[in-house]
């Protein structure tokens, strides 16, 4: 079992796309996956109202009702809410555990990831219990003088930049349709699936 925590205090910044994503993305290869909505919000939640029948099924964990999920899934998800600090990973991660912070290219974006990842980078917790952390670039537009400040910066805090997932319409309009880019047509969403692979073998290290 693998857990895959999905989190940054900043909100906006598309942790429950990137959990959709991830979720449906293993379901569609058979696992066993269970997606925890930790958000009041329940944005997670609502788009797996909206899933089709026939995407391949992906069990909803409501979080803000007490719902727990147990260690028979192949991938537990964890869309955490905005605000979510630390100490809310305290009691739920175990040695082995990704946690990826999804980041936009923006001034303010970046400041609030500068202090979530100082804050990390202080807490003996997170080395103490073995987790793993992974910053994804979000809605990246490559040719954009945001884009280079955002470069400039991960290249100077210790933690790794796995993937960068462009801006794209896709997105949007998949998760208005409760499905995933794993779940359109490979000829529509080729190069968004590609960009998903570093992420992929990154959290089966």
């Amino acid at each position: 079992m693998k857990q895959i925590f999905v989190a940054n205090p900043k909100g906006g910044c598309g942790k429950t796309t990137l959990a959709a994503q991830l979720s449906s993305c293993y379901a569609g290869r058979g696992a066993s996956v269970a997606l925890v909505d930790h958000d009041p919000q329940q944005s997670s939640a609502d788009w797996l109202r909206c899933r089709p029948k026939r995407c391949a099924g992906i069990v909803p964990i409501i979080a803000t009702r007490g719902e727990v999920a147990d260690d028979d899934y192949d991938y537990i998800i964890h869309d955490m809410p905005a605000a979510a600090g630390i100490e809310s990973l305290e009691s739920m991660a175990r040695s082995g555990d990704k946690l990826i912070v999804p980041m936009l290219p923006s001034p303010t974006d970046i400041k609030a990831g500068v202090r979530f990842l100082m804050s990390l980078n202080r807490n003996h917790w997170m080395a103490d219990a073995g987790l793993d952390v992974g910053l994804v670039a979000n809605r990246v537009r490559t040719n954009t003088n945001y884009f280079k400040v955002l470069s400039a910066f991960l290249k100077e805090v210790n933690v790794p930049l796995i993937a960068s997932i462009r801006d794209t319409q896709n997105y949007i309009k998949a998760m208005d349709s409760g499905v995933s880019v794993f779940d359109l047509p490979p000829s529509r969403v080729a190069k968004d699936v590609a960009q998903w692979q570093p992420i992929l073998d990154w959290i089966e290290t």
